[in-house]
């Protein structure tokens, strides 16, 4: 059972079923067929809140992840029947998604889709090394 949970501002206009599609298309990719995850789409000043109190790196970033355990552990944690693990958040910069999205003449629902994903890597144990 995949379970997606998104917590999006009213005020950002997202497609909410493309980045369910997104997070749902990466994890059947890396055959977890069991897991939760947390999708956030905030604003500058709360990423910005979050990269220096959480990471202590300094000002905005354009996505942050926060794997809650090690993939390898998916299944270690026992839960309630019909719970599945609990993968991790991604938090995303709309305004953030915006800039590049112009930038690169994307739309921004594609480039939040790109910063979903690399950040889903991230709950997944890839990094940048």
């Amino acid at each position: 059972m995949i379970q997606i949970n998104l917590f999006v501002g009213s005020r950002y206009p997202i497609n909410r079923k493309q980045l369910r599609a997104t997070a749902e298309r990466v994890l059947q990719e890396h055959k977890i067929e069991r897991a939760q995850i947390d999708i956030s789409v905030v604003g500058s000043r709360k990423i910005k809140e979050l990269n220096e109190s959480q990471l202590k790196h300094d000002g905005t970033t354009d996505v942050l992840s926060f794997p809650q355990h090690e993939k390898k552990q998916l299944d270690d944690f026992p839960l309630p029947e019909g719970i599945p693990p609990h993968l991790g958040d991604v938090v995303i910069s709309f305004p953030m998604a915006v800039q590049t999205a112009r930038r690169y003449g994307k739309l921004v629902d594609d480039q939040i889709s790109f910063y979903l994903e690399h950040g889903m890597l991230h709950l997944l144990g890839y990094h940048h090394e």
